[in-house]
């Protein structure tokens, strides 16, 4: 998975936990995996996992009260595409068969500190008939979701970190980080990046 972070300034990848600012990642990544099988198809999904958490990065904290929150799910991903160019969700994908937006991209939106991100690949049995989802994003029920249609464990996930600033540091403006005195360090080694039970 990679974002075209705005200005270039650092590296796009998503790895297993970097960093990056959230104003730098206003568009939807593109997502590759080279061992995709060609012969099926797949949803993506992305959450996050510390909606309305007191607290966050680098201390490992409990789930926030609106989490999960939905940000991304696409269904019915060929294999082939994952393979290949990569899945690029674009304007047009609402009138493309091929693929089921059930949630367009929502970048991440964070008031305080950071959060973390998940992003998951599951590979799917069959073509799926989605329906669409109601509700709100927060909250979300992904077990249900993932019960609903099959999914089963992950086939690949991978996650990383967007950090709150109030102007990029790459923009030249003076920006300010967050006071986190109260919060920092609160509930130390009690936050887990895995899907409900």
């Amino acid at each position: 998975m990679t974002y075209a972070v705005v200005g270039d300034h650092y590296n796009g990848t998503v790895n297993c936990g970097n960093l990056f600012l959230q104003p730098d990642i206003p568009t939807a990544p593109v997502v590759r995996r080279k061992e995709a099988d060609a012969t099926k198809l797949y949803t993506l999904m992305m959450l996050d996992f510390d909606g309305n958490a007191n607290g966050s990065w680098p201390d490992p904290v409990p789930s926030g009260n609106n989490s999960p929150v939905r940000h991304w799910i696409v269904g019915n991903t060929p294999g082939t595409l994952l393979r290949t160019s990569g899945y690029a969700e674009s304007a047009s994908d609402s009138g493309n068969k091929a693929v089921s937006v059930l949630q367009a991209y929502r970048a991440p939106h964070i008031p305080m500190v950071s959060d973390r991100y998940v992003i998951y690949l599951f590979e799917q049995t069959k073509r799926l008939d989605f329906a669409a989802l109601s509700g709100p994003i927060t909250n979300f029920d992904d077990a249900n979701f993932r019960d609903t249609y099959l999914l089963g464990a992950p086939k690949a996930s991978n996650f990383f970190v967007a950090i709150y600033v109030s102007e990029s540091p790459f923009s030249g403006k003076p920006f300010q980080g967050n006071d986190v005195s109260k919060t920092w360090h609160q509930d130390y080694r009690k936050g887990k990046l895995t899907p409900s039970e």
